[in-house]
């Protein structure tokens, strides 16, 4: 929160000399300003409370499948309305992993919006999800926009690659935070070559061990 308080007082302190000048109407420019830092604050306090939720309480045996479809059914409107061609790869048995589903849904949610947001300047918009198990469970989402730039700046806090407004920069640090919270851990890459360009992002968590409910999962190696 710390870098739209800081732009906040830089326009308030401006906005106050221009006033000083009788420079009214460049003064409300940055009042303007302000407003939108406002709402930005907004949307930014209540992405965080509505990922904040930790703890093991609330702990369970989760079919990563079903995290899926439900997390796909709630982006389906976004999907028809950008004509976006889809295409899953999940097995037809269970992938278990033990986790908090909404908070494994949320996370869910936000690659697949990032996604679509990628593609907005491609002329036949793809996303490809893929689950699968071996060692771990795993779920990935590839997009062929252009590609990540800033690839070892992308889970920090508050870096988002999208235009002013469009983004609070505070998704994929909190999804990765969710997803190492599970034992897990969110990465990414940029795909250029043979397999097409974009981006893909996986989700890797252990799969679920039963009887082992009680002991609160570690991070991957």
């Amino acid at each position: 929160m710390n870098q739209p308080l800081a732009a906040m007082k830089t326009y308030l302190a401006g906005a106050r000399v221009l006033l000083q000048r009788g420079r009214s109407e460049e003064a409300l420019s940055s009042f303007q300003r302000i407003d939108d830092l406002l709402d930005r604050m907004g949307v930014i306090t209540r992405q965080l409370k509505s990922y904040a939720r930790k703890g093991g309480e609330a702990f369970e045996a989760v079919d990563l499948r079903a995290a899926f479809s439900s997390a796909l059914g709630m982006m389906e409107p976004q999907l028809r309305n950008r004509t976006i061609r889809l295409t899953r790869n999940v097995p037809r048995y269970p992938v278990m992993v033990y986790c908090d589903r909404i908070r494994l849904e949320q996370v869910i949610i936000n690659l697949l919006r990032n996604a679509i947001d990628a593609t907005k300047s491609v002329k036949e918009p793809l996303i490809e999800i893929r689950i699968s198990a071996g060692a771990h469970a795993y779920l990935s989402v590839r997009d062929n926009g252009p590609g990540v730039s800033d690839m070892e700046k992308l889970f920090e806090p508050f870096f988002t690659t999208k235009k002013p407004g469009e983004g609070t920069g505070l998704g994929l640090a909190i999804s990765s935070g969710i997803v190492s919270d599970f034992g897990g851990r969110l990465t990414a890459h940029n795909l250029s070559g043979d397999d097409g360009t974009g981006a893909v992002f996986e989700v890797e968590l252990p799969l679920h061990q039963p009887g082992n409910e009680a002991r609160k999962p570690q991070a991957a190696a």
